[in-house]
């Protein structure tokens, strides 16, 4: 066993702000965002534990003191974060992004966690989220994320239909993605700095932020289902987004 990991001495910290699960946590530590990792004892040999080792220091607790720290299904591996720099706009702005994401009323940490994963993946240069109607960046959400959430700049605004207009005034276009809009991603240049804008499942883009956009896109579907979920059509348009990219 590593000499950075040691047997629990002490009480652990209720209100540390902790995440959860093997790869989330593994990502973080890989990006220097984890200050300490708990892990329960007795786990079985894991190469992303041997690597964890190597990157943060490790306290080994019981199992039943890691389930009172971590909701879910945490895999026996939980971890307290740095704090999150919080970006405002203008910042993420000054760095001159060529692909943003906006999320106007995720409400689900599941499908956020999955729509930042995606935005990583997908070579993102920041995220967008506002401070009301939206989902928290819970260690749900983070785990969900796989811990792209921590390599990503999000930043916190008061509302998504004036961040559009500021997005906008920077020269970046703005997409919203809609069931009803006028054309599928693949005739719409993407090559070009661009911010995806993903709605909630329920009620999509809200109105005015959709009116506040360049363009709607769609995608099409050929089932009884009228669309994808909140997750899934922003995986596939952040995928057309970088088809496009590639090719050109």
């Amino acid at each position: 066993m590593s000499e950075r990991r040691r047997r629990y001495q002490r009480p652990l910290p209720a209100a540390a702000p902790l995440i959860h699960g093997r790869n989330a946590v593994l990502e973080a530590a890989r990006a220097g965002k984890v200050l300490k990792v708990f892990q329960a004892s007795g786990l079985g040999h894991d190469p992303r534990l041997d690597e964890l080792a190597k990157l943060a220091p490790i306290e080994v607790v019981p199992p039943e003191r890691l389930e009172a720290m971590a909701t879910g299904v945490h895999q026996g591996v939980a971890a307290e974060l740095k704090p999150r720099r919080e970006w405002t706009l203008k910042e993420l702005l000054s760095t001159n992004p060529t692909l943003l994401v906006a999320l106007d009323g995720i409400m689900d940490p599941q499908n956020l966690g999955a729509i930042l994963r995606s935005a990583e993946v997908a070579g993102a240069d920041g995220a967008i989220i506002p401070e009301h109607r939206s989902a928290p960046l819970s260690p749900a959400a983070v785990k969900a994320s796989s811990g792209a959430s921590e390599l990503l700049r999000i930043a916190n605004v008061s509302g998504i239909p004036s961040a559009i207009a500021e997005v906008k005034r920077a020269g970046i276009w703005c997409a919203a993605l809609d069931v009803r809009g006028e054309m599928p991603p693949w005739d719409f240049d993407l090559t070009q700095p661009v911010c995806i804008v993903i709605g909630s499942e329920g009620e999509g883009v809200h109105r005015l932020v959709r009116e506040r956009c360049d363009v709607r896109l769609r995608l099409p579907v050929a089932g009884h289902v009228s669309s994808f979920n909140a997750s899934a059509a922003a995986a596939a348009l952040l995928y057309e987004v970088q088809r496009q990219r590639t090719k050109s």
